[in-house]
């Protein structure tokens, strides 16, 4: 299912397969592919995407995610989170208001996905880094 990546942190970077991830968030696709690009020049993978672990559904990294799959990667360093992990805080961009965690899985689940930019996932302890070499990931 995946394979862990050697990191020091309170949580474990894994490697998933990239086509049973479930994005929940529209992207700016210029941007995305601006970041692709980056990634390809350096040909490291060096952020972890976070990931809701019991339906896959992407959390944030949703513009990394757009990028593995214009890499021809199979598989992408993921971190895996609870949402009712204490260090973990979602809010929308527009307010700090808490966001509806309901609203974020099923549009995972659905495909319907939300806006760009709707969904803020914050965690109060640092996300751990990764570098692995692309070749590695496909």
């Amino acid at each position: 299912m995946f394979d862990s990546v050697n990191v020091t942190s309170e949580y474990d970077v894994v490697k998933l397969q990239v086509g049973q991830l479930r994005p929940s968030e529209e992207i700016d696709i210029e941007g995305a592919r601006a970041l692709a690009n980056t990634i390809a020049e350096s040909g490291r993978w060096t952020t972890p995407i976070l990931v809701e672990r019991r339906h896959w559904v992407i959390m944030d990294g949703h513009h990394r995610y757009f990028c593995a799959s214009q890499l021809g990667l199979s598989l992408i360093p993921c971190v895996l989170l609870s949402y009712d992990d204490p260090n973990l805080h979602v809010t929308s961009w527009s307010d700090s208001e808490p966001l509806a965690v309901d609203r974020i899985i099923q549009a995972g689940l659905s495909g319907n996905l939300l806006s760009f930019k709707t969904t803020r996932h914050r965690l109060k302890v640092q996300l751990p880094s990764c570098s692995v070499q692309l070749d590695d990931l496909r």
